[in-house]
């Protein structure tokens, strides 16, 4: 049967139908049996006719019923219906709606047929969600040509009403029910499509929420496509928008994503690869994107995803104009994410507050190290996330320039690279983050390996020091990672060895401990380092003092790391022998047992016998180097002792003399043109000689832990014993034995009147002469401590008790000498120059010292030296050693170092015995501050160089080549006076020595004072336990409050805090202010390092010692400082210690007397009141502050939140937190303004009131509401901190402003006339007063707004406000009140005549002084 012979059947049974009275009825009919014929007839034959067709035998079939053209239109949208209803997955007429939409003129559809069509399709794509996509199409053509229409459209609604609506709110209509449909997976992009064509305004949004839920919800989703399509909608929004939707989109996906399978992870990583290549294609056309986006990033506390990061970077990559700002974005916000962290850390109260929506340091740091990752874990989307790498590698780069850390932060932060980045300093941690992305980029991007190694070789020079350090520190964790992958690119590390005479020595020494493990795997590498034209050996006879010393260090410690690998036969290259290289660097491992060893060509041996002997010959600084490292190599290899002591003995025998005094000082320092020279450094020459003798004893004698660093319990053997007389020919061994020994003995002997020391000589440091003899006796001082150290060795070894009373006098002897020498140069350094016979006059001589010395430092890049003239007595750094101080301090506590023979016998037969020598040497308090000074110094020394020290040994790499840095590059091991010091420091202080000169008045100070250099060179909390854990605690006298979540090295700390305490409170109760002021700063450094749970223990202990009535601190300075202790680690108990601090100094300072107990006030009296209160002002700054920055984040957070979320929750905790916290702020402040404060303290109050009020207008435009908003009532929180402002803070601020003014008044009458000082402080008042005023007025301004548009008077509580320079003016009064009018004419008149008195005054004032101005005019 033909197409026509149905359409004429269902004609014929349609028309003999009697139901159908009505045309309408008979085309709903006729169009439901035709569509049925349709699915029965046409899938059986096999073929489908084409829409066009159909359509025409449909009109052919019913023209017996349709008159016109409209009535044909009616039946096809009968049929579009009824296919709509009927559609089915399965059926093969599916398609048939858009090609008869298309077949149809939008003007054959008539308006209530386009409805019904529309409806139909709804219904379609709510019931049938896997045939609906068929349905868009022709859904879209019936809205056309509804708005084409445009008349007004009546639907049926949902509760059976008719509802009448223009065609643009009907397709709203239709957009929100689309919206509301299920949308399968592969139907989204279709759907997307639909919606884009309609161009509604606002609608991305919707939109978006839309397409968000259905990608979760599905399990695949062409993620590109489904892009592309929200770009299209974007066309009607602005641009950023459709941006920040695509990243929001991909943010949820990657949530959703997050509890998946590892493969779906996986794909989606690879759609966000094709999105970001999309975006680095589109960008060059689309420029105004990427500045809208930027812009609208900027001052939004937004957080910030892997991908967000990733579409930032690929924008700083695809536009040159927008690299600068993408990079400032990205630094302000790494810089803004570590300060808040850190503004969280440091504020108890913040870390108690729900967090703030925003970038963290932690999740950002996760999110970039995951751009980097991404590259590797998806390689077949290297085309997007390669993109990254090198925008990746500009911005660390970028982090590391602007860090400009300290070498002791660098180190710190280097020491915990495997913490967080947010730990430390905001500064610290944005470099650290820079080595860990740099180092990240390397592994991960192959393809930028050359390029990130050509950056880091270019910051190695020309730059800070501050800034080429931490490039040094990437270089060496490169080396140590990826040694084979920098070798690929040797020509690089040759380029950046090049410049090795231009870098600074810190960075240079680091360099070459970086790049030293790669000489041991490559030989062209050593040669290029230390072959006989390596860069090292090229610099030894380079002219700079300071690339001579790097290469006397460098090539010390390349011999040793040598010696290391020959012995443990680590070498993974065998290399042959080269013209170019050494023995040393040619011969395989297994064939050098020893330096000596070799055949053929030069060995290790000659190689530091060649090294010796040009350095012997140069400045002191390189023989200090020399000195200091040729004990290291002796003791790595001792067979070559007797090649070093044959080069050390004609050296030595220069500066000894057998007549005279013991040593030529004069030459070793002397003058040049005025300056002062140091020309051979012999204290550490005879230390070095002390050491390698000590070596060379025999095996089975002990070794000297100092040299080779054996445990504790060992003892030093003294090198002083009868030499050989068997032998006629001494060895060099026994000849510098000799000269050691006969130098011993003659500086016992010697006075110091022989070296031209006494008091009649020229000590003035101001003078030539002064400070070359200043120099001079630092040198003799560094002997005679040589000579000390070698006789408390000879003291505690074994011979110790049988030499006890011979080592007891010449210890005393020494230790006289050099008590004598040092307070005789300590006392002359500030005297006035001796006036020479001849010669220039001072002036002239100073100057030219100036230019001299001028002249000699021109090398930017010289090391100072040590043996400045400069350098006094006290800040030398002694030549004693960590373990004879040890031995020392040990003596002190053990009442001497060794006891006689004679005493230990008559100790035993129970006879009473005079003290031995050693004892009374223990006991004196001339040994005891001896001591304590040379601990100091030493650990005072130890400070400036550790830092730097640290940051080239971290570089070192494996845990062999870092033993070995700091063995030879290292300061002394200082942690090894610890527990000595602190039982030393604790054992004075319990003694309680009273006040008064006397020889043991300085010992107190001086333990503080070890003890405080001995936590300081922790620097860290890590850092401090380590030197405090093994000191013994004693009991818990405060409670401490326990933290059981804290470090291990937090709760170290807490349980030695009972000690530190108790130390301060026996040097208070002994009258100690100075001393305990120092060991309050000292438990305020460790308290910073606290977290504040533990912080409050300090706190108590400060308030326990400020009521303590036993202990009354009358030091104006110890006062402060336990009060400055107490607030500052009062933790989340912060506002209870300002109000009892506010309470004391309103005891002190208060207008109105209110006596209360002393011990309640904290000791505060009327000589501290003012330093107390300035100490309290800056405590609240730093409150107000915190409070500042909360309000901050809370004004960028999205403020129309839905209600219930938990961003409106939050939103609402933090803004009732910050009102509480104004709210105590007040009330200290109004408590601490009614005090009588002058000077600085009275600024710092109008500063903080100022910022006080500048808050509270803040607070209250957070409590308004957007606009066109419904305002809600103020929460209690607020309306009650209101209250307190109005009724305590408000008013006492006025009172103090008029007390201010009277009290000038008063001054100005009492103290002499000075118009230009008064003028001064009369501006500089006005104008904190006037910001005062005006920041009061602006926050009553916008309570009175916020009041009209909430309906709660806020402003019932406020006082009228008054100003002092008010002026009253009347005008008329009604004729009805005469009483009142009488009574202001008469406060008019009496107001006219104070003015007038007050301008005779004045008038009065000035003719004085002109008179006074033109009488010493005439004189």
């Amino acid at each position: 049967m033909s197409l026509t012979d149905k359409f004429d059947q269902v004609d014929m049974e349609s028309a003999a139908s009697p139901q159908h009275d009505s045309w309408h009825e008979l085309r709903e009919s006729l169009g439901q049996k035709v569509v049925a014929t349709f699915h029965e007839g046409f899938p059986a034959e096999g073929s489908q006719p084409h829409p066009a067709n159909v359509l025409t035998a449909l009109k052919a079939a019913v023209q017996g019923h349709c008159t016109d053209r409209a009535q044909a239109s009616g039946i096809a949208n009968a049929v579009l219906v009824a296919w709509l209803q009927n559609m089915s997955p399965s059926q093969q007429t599916q398609t048939w709606g858009p090609q008869l939409m298309k077949a149809i003129s939008l003007a054959d559809l008539t308006p209530t047929g386009a409805v019904q069509v529309v409806e139909a399709a709804l219904q379609c794509l709510k019931t049938n969600p896997a045939a609906s996509v068929h349905a868009l199409p022709v859904l879209k053509p019936a809205l056309a040509s509804l708005l084409l229409d445009n008349i007004p459209v009546q639907r049926p609604d949902e509760v059976k009403e008719d509802v009448t609506m223009t065609a643009q709110k009907y397709q709203v209509w239709v957009f929100r029910k689309v919206c509301q449909c299920p949308w399968r997976a592969e139907h989204i992009p279709d759907f997307l499509a639909f919606l884009g064509g309609l161009r509604l305004p606002d609608q991305l949004s919707t939109i978006l929420k839309k397409t968000t839920s259905a990608c979760i919800q599905a399990e695949a989703v062409d993620l590109p496509k489904v892009v592309g399509h929200i770009i299209c909608i974007s066309n009607t929004s602005p641009k950023a928008e459709a941006l920040q939707a695509v990243i929001d989109l991909v943010d949820a996906l990657e949530a959703a994503a997050a509890g998946k399978h590892t493969d779906e992870r996986h794909q989606l990583c690879l759609h966000e690869g094709q999105i970001l290549q999309w975006v680095r294609n589109k960008l060059p056309t689309n420029a105004d994107l990427g500045q809208a986006w930027l812009k609208q990033l900027k001052g939004r506390a937004t957080s910030y995803s892997a991908f967000k990061l990733s579409v930032l970077l690929i924008m700083s990559e695809a536009l040159n104009r927008l690299q600068q700002p993408v990079m400032d974005l990205l630094q302000a916000l790494v810089t803004s994410s570590f300060q808040a962290d850190q503004q969280v850390q440091q504020s108890a109260w913040l870390a108690s507050l729900p967090t703030i929506p925003g970038a963290r340091a932690a999740d950002l740091e996760k999110a970039l190290l995951t751009c980097i990752s991404n590259n590797t874990t998806c390689p077949a989307a290297e085309q997007g996330w390669g993109l990254l790498s090198r925008p990746i590698i500009r911005f660390a780069v970028g982090l590391l320039e602007k860090g400009s850390v300290k070498a002791g932060e660098l180190a710190d932060a280097l020491s915990g690279e495997e913490e967080s980045a947010a730990a430390g300093a905001p500064h610290v941690a944005a470099v650290l983050l820079g080595i860990k992305l740099l180092v990240a980029s390397f592994a991960a991007s192959p393809g930028m390996r050359e390029s990130l190694l050509r950056e880091v070789q270019g910051k190695l020079v020309g730059v800070k020091e501050e800034v080429a350090l931490p490039f040094v520190a990437v270089l060496g964790i490169l080396v140590h990672r990826h040694p084979k992958a920098v070798l690929q690119h040797a020509n690089l590390l040759k380029a950046a060895l090049d410049r090795f005479a231009f870098m600074t020595p810190t960075t240079a020494l680091g360099v070459l401990v970086a790049l030293q493990p790669l000489a041991l795997l490559k030989k062209h590498i050593q040669a290029y380092m230390v072959g006989s034209s390596g860069v090292l050996r090229k610099a030894l006879f380079s002219r700079g003092v300071a690339a001579r010393l790097v290469a006397v260090r460098g090539l010390l410690y390349m011999i040793i790391q040598q010696l290391r690998t020959m012995d443990e036969g680590e070498a993974e290259d065998v290399m042959e022998a080269d013209p170019e290289l050494s023995c040393s660097q040619s011969l395989p491992a297994s064939q050098q047992p020893s330096m000596s060893a070799g055949s053929g060509g030069v060995t290790l041996l000659h190689e530091l016998m060649g090294l010796m002997r040009r350095s012997l010959t140069q400045q002191a600084p390189i023989r200090a180097a020399l000195y200091q490292g040729v004990h290291a190599i002796l003791a790595a290899d001792p067979s070559v002792q007797e090649s070093v002591l044959e080069l050390l003995l004609p050296h030595f025998e220069l500066f000894v003399q057998a007549e005279g005094p013991p040593l030529r000082l004069h030459a070793c320092a002397c003058l040049q043109d005025d300056a002062v020279i140091v020309q051979e450094p012999v204290d550490l020459l005879l230390t070095c000689v002390r050491q390698v003798l000590m070596l060379a004893q025999p095996r089975d004698r002990q070794v000297p832990d100092s040299i080779v660093g054996m445990a504790d319990g060992d003892t030093t053997p003294s090198i002083l014993r009868p030499a050989a007389g068997a032998s006629q020919e001494a060895s060099p061994e026994q000849t510098l034995q000799g000269h050691f020994s006969s130098l011993r003995q003659r500086l016992l002997s010697c006075e110091l009147e022989d070296f031209g020391m006494d008091k009649d000589a020229d000590w003035a440091l101001t003078s030539p002469q002064g400070a070359l003899r200043h120099t001079q006796a630092g040198l003799l001082l560094g002997c005679l401590e040589v000579v000390i150290e070698d006789v408390v060795a000879e003291a505690t070894g074994s011979s110790g008790p049988t030499t006890a009373q011979t080592t007891g006098q010449q210890l005393g002897r020494l230790l006289e000498l050099h008590d004598s020498l040092s307070s005789m140069a300590t006392e002359g350094k500030h005297a006035k120059p001796k006036k020479a016979a001849e010669g220039p006059t001072q002036g002239a001589t100073q100057k030219r010292s100036r230019a001299v010395a001028s002249k000699a430092t021109q090398n930017s890049f010289a090391e100072p030296s040590s043996y400045a003239s400069v350098t006094s007595i006290e800040k030398r750094a002694p030549a004693l050693s960590v373990s004879c101080l040890r031995h020392l301090l040990n003596a002190v506590l053990d009442d001497g170092l060794v006891a006689d023979s004679e005493t230990q016998e008559a100790g035993t037969s129970g006879v009473d015995s005079q003290a031995s020598t050693h004892a009374e040497l223990a006991r004196s308090p001339a040994t005891q501050t001896f001591i304590l000074q040379s601990c100091l110094r030493l650990l005072n020394s130890c400070e400036p160089c550790a830092a730097q020290h640290a940051v080239v040994i971290g570089t070192a790499g494996d845990l062999a080549n870092w033993a070995v840095a700091k063995q030879l590059l290292a300061p002394p091991d200082w942690g090894r006076l610890t527990v000595p010091l602190i039982r030393v420091a604790r054992t004075i202080d319990d003694k309680g020595r009273s006040k008064g000169k006397g020889p043991g008045e300085k010992l107190p100070l001086l333990a503080v004072q070890c003890l405080q250099a001995l936590l300081n060179l922790g620097r860290t909390a890590e850092g401090v336990a380590e030197v405090l854990q093994d000191v013994p605690t004693v009991e818990d006298h405060v409670p401490v409050a326990s933290d059981t979540e804290a470090s291990a090295a937090g709760q170290v700390i807490s349980q030695h805090l009972p000690l530190l305490y108790q130390m301060l409170q026996t040097l208070l109760q002994a009258g100690r202010g100075r001393e305990g002021e120092a060991m309050t700063h000292t438990l305020a450094f460790i308290g910073g390092l606290l977290p504040p749970a533990l912080q409050q223990g300090i706190s108590r202990m400060a308030l326990k010692a400020c009521q303590n009535a036993d202990a009354q601190v009358t030091h104006a300075g110890a006062s402060k400082a336990l009060i400055s202790l107490h607030l500052s680690t009062a933790g989340k108990q912060d506002m209870e210690a300002c109000m009892r601090v506010s309470k004391a100094v309103e005891h002190v300072l208060g207008v109105n007397e209110n006596p209360r107990t002393q011990a309640e006030h904290l000791q505060v009296t009327s000589k501290t009141g003012a330093a107390t209160a300035s100490n309290l002002f800056t405590h609240l700054e730093g409150l107000l502050h915190a409070v500042d920055w909360l309000l901050t984040g809370l004004a960028k957070m999205p403020s129309n939140s839905p209600s219930g979320t938990s961003t409106n929750s939050s939103h609402a905790q933090l803004e009732e937190a910050s009102c509480q916290r104004l709210h105590s702020l007040a009330e200290v402040l109004s408590m601490s303004v009614a005090c009588s404060l002058k000077g600085p303290p009275s600024e710092q109050i109008i500063k903080l009131l100022v910022t006080m009020y500048r808050l509270l207008k803040s607070a209250t435009l957070l409590t308004k509401a957007p606009q066109k908003a419904q305002q809600a009532p103020p929460s209690p929180a607020f309306q009650s901190m209101v209250t307190t402002i109005h009724q305590q803070l408000t008013p006492s601020v006025y009172t103090f402003i008029f007390d201010a003014s009277t009290h000038e008044d008063e001054e100005d009458q009492n103290q002499a006339p000075n118009a230009e000082k008064k003028a001064r402080k009369a501006k500089k008042e006005g104008k904190q007063i006037g910001l005062l005023v005006k920041a009061i007025e602006e926050w009553e301004f916008n309570l009175i707004k916020l009041t009209r548009s909430c309906g709660i008077n806020l402003m019932r509580h406020a006082k009228k406000s008054t100003n002092r320079d008010f002026r009253m003016t009347f005008k008329e009064v009604p004729e009805s009140e005469p009483v009142e009018q009488e009574a202001q004419e008469e406060d008019v008149q009496d107001q006219s005549a104070a003015e007038e008195e007050e301008q005779a005054s004045d008038q009065a004032k000035r003719s004085k002084i002109a008179a006074a101005q033109d009488e010493e005019v005439s004189e």
